[in-house]
């Protein structure tokens, strides 16, 4: 692999308040580059008209598929999806309410995007799916911070494998390049287990000084220039944390994320079509940057949700599932935090769920809700967080 070398990059993303512990803006970037939002072709938007019920089409890629007429009532997902057709049809029109990064550049939105596709499935089968704007079945789709979870998924994998014994080991440990009389204080006593849940304490407060940025100097550059790391260790979502493990992952098995992930989860679904962004230093970039087509997110959700296997096969194991969306953080926060797995409670007639989910910027999520043996997958343009309401409030009561 060829490793580039890149001058030290320095950038801050707020995401405001509201947004910054939930996932669905963008993490603070430090010595990495900044995802962005790839441009959304307005000439390539399909018009479906009125959307009616159809049953999704039975592929030859391991996915079951059944009439959701039989066993769900499709009235008010029926009402969202051609609410979501029409506002796609006003963005392609250019129609729309502002976009908050309207302005700052050529390739910004100007408005505010929309849903392009939905995927339900219930019992292991896919039931609804649809798709708008210019996305497509088979057109892979940008993740952003869902890139996390899959990330969580192949440490996970290593864990199982024995190429990293613990996630409770340190982290140093695992980072042989990195001078430990040089590190921050606190540095030392960081486990993979802190980082896994964005609770490693990880901070900075200037720019670092400029050095080019390559596979060797990397982690040691985020762990010499930060901030003293302080005995009590609060959350914060950032993309640190994913940098310094996807040099774990690399150290510990010789494979990128690309690699590793491709090997161990990816090609045992059938997963062929996917891409990982590149990282400043030469590895892949694990905090985001990910492509997946939306049938191949609903694979992930379908094997999480059924404690790691996919159609009889042992992907993860379940005791990795298990650890990975449990609440380990933020527990009295509406949006609770695992490791790289979201938790949120939903409740419907007056029942209340668990529901697990990976999430991504712009509006990227796999909800997994083992209970009910639901799963669901919505992807967005320049878009916010709006499937955490219609999880909760259309696609569960289809069930209940």
């Amino acid at each position: 692999m060829k490793l580039q070398k890149l001058a030290i990059i320095l950038l801050t993303v707020s995401g405001g308040a509201l947004h910054a512990s939930d996932g669905t803006a963008p993490e603070e970037v430090t010595l990495n580059v900044k995802s962005k939002l790839p441009f959304v072709d307005r000439t390539q938007f399909v018009d479906n008209g009125i959307i009616e019920y159809s049953v999704p089409k039975q592929l030859n890629d391991g996915i079951k598929v059944a009439d959701a007429r039989k066993i769900a009532d499709l009235s008010g997902v029926l009402t969202l999806l051609n609410a979501t057709e029409k506002k796609n049809q006003d963005f392609r029109m250019g129609i729309g309410e502002p976009h908050k990064l309207a302005g700052k550049n050529d390739r910004d939105p100007r408005i505010k995007g929309c849903i392009d596709s939905v995927l339900i499935a219930k019992d292991g089968k896919l039931i609804l799916e649809e798709y708008f704007a210019d996305a497509r079945i088979d057109k892979p789709h940008y993740q952003m911070s869902t890139t996390k979870s899959i990330l969580s998924h192949a440490i996970g994998k290593a864990i199982e494998r024995g190429e990293i014994h613990s996630e409770n080991d340190l982290l140093l440990d695992y980072l042989p390049e990195v001078d430990r009389k040089k590190v921050s204080k606190g540095v030392e006593k960081l486990r993979l287990s802190d980082l896994l849940s964005m609770s490693s304490g990880i901070r900075f407060k200037k720019k670092p000084s400029g050095r080019d940025i390559t596979i060797e100097n990397h982690a040691e550059l985020y762990l010499t220039q930060c901030d003293p790391i302080n005995e009590v260790r609060d959350y914060k979502y950032d993309g640190t944390n994913c940098d310094l493990l996807s040099h774990v992952l690399y150290n510990a098995t010789g494979k990128t994320l690309t690699e590793y992930a491709g090997e161990h989860i990816f090609k045992p679904m059938g997963i062929t079509d996917f891409a990982f962004g590149d990282s400043v230093c030469g590895l892949n970039k694990s905090a985001a940057g990910m492509q997946l087509r939306s049938r191949d997110m609903l694979k992930i959700g379908l094997m999480t949700a059924n404690g790691g296997v996919w159609n009889g096969k042992r992907i993860l194991s379940e005791e990795w599932i298990n650890k990975a969306t449990a609440v380990h953080v933020n527990h009295h926060q509406p949006s609770k935090y695992g490791y790289f797995w979201w938790s949120q409670d939903a409740t419907v007639n007056g029942k209340t769920y668990r529901v697990r989910s990976c999430r991504g910027a712009g509006g990227q999520f796999i909800f997994v809700l083992p209970e009910l043996d639901v799963v669901a997958v919505f992807t967005s343009y320049y878009s916010d967080n709006r499937p955490l309401q219609h999880f909760e409030k259309v696609v569960l009561p289809m069930f209940l």
